[in-house]
């Protein structure tokens, strides 16, 4: 297994970047990708090899996060990596995604997503991961992971239509 510091050098900016995703704050996803690694340095010892390492890391960073929306009881928005998030929803007219207004709509009607809805969402269009790797971090199986998919963006697709008219 890798040494604690190789791990670091790897997987920090995909962590960062997911938490960049979910606050729109460099300051709170560096705080969150910090604590993140403090976990994944506690808990090294304990890594089994039953999934990939950066499936194990994902996990924890979400964990990191949902303990972070528990104590501040707060919704987060998302500024940042605002292109990939609308190229990511499938049936928006292109016209949408080039208006800078609708941009605002779009990531206002992401955060209204379930917190569920928004993480696969970022996670499979935006980071790219396998429905292997997105079903061993919320512990359910790719099958389901395809269904939350598909159900995500349609919510997305009514939410949206809904306030844009």
């Amino acid at each position: 297994m890798e040494n604690f510091t190789e791990i670091y050098k790897r997987y920090k900016l995909m962590i960062y970047r997911y938490f960049l995703y979910l606050t729109t704050s460099d300051y709170l996803a560096e705080e969150l990708t910090q604590e993140t690694f403090y976990q994944v340095y506690v808990s090294y010892g304990e890594f089994k090899g039953g999934s990939s390492i950066s499936t194990w890391i994902i996990a924890i960073a979400r964990r990191v996060y949902l303990k972070y929306l528990r104590q501040d009881k707060k919704q987060l928005t998302l500024e940042n990596g605002l292109d990939e998030v609308c190229a990511a929803i499938d049936g928006l007219p292109e016209v949408i995604l080039d208006n800078k207004e609708f941009r605002k709509e779009i990531l206002d009607t992401l955060q209204l997503l379930p917190e569920i809805y928004r993480s696969v969402i970022i996670l499979r269009e935006i980071e790219e991961r396998s429905f292997e790797e997105i079903a061993a971090v919320l512990g359910k199986s790719p099958s389901s992971i395809r269904v939350i998919l598909h159900r995500a963006k349609k919510r997305f697709r009514e939410l949206f239509n809904a306030k844009i008219g």
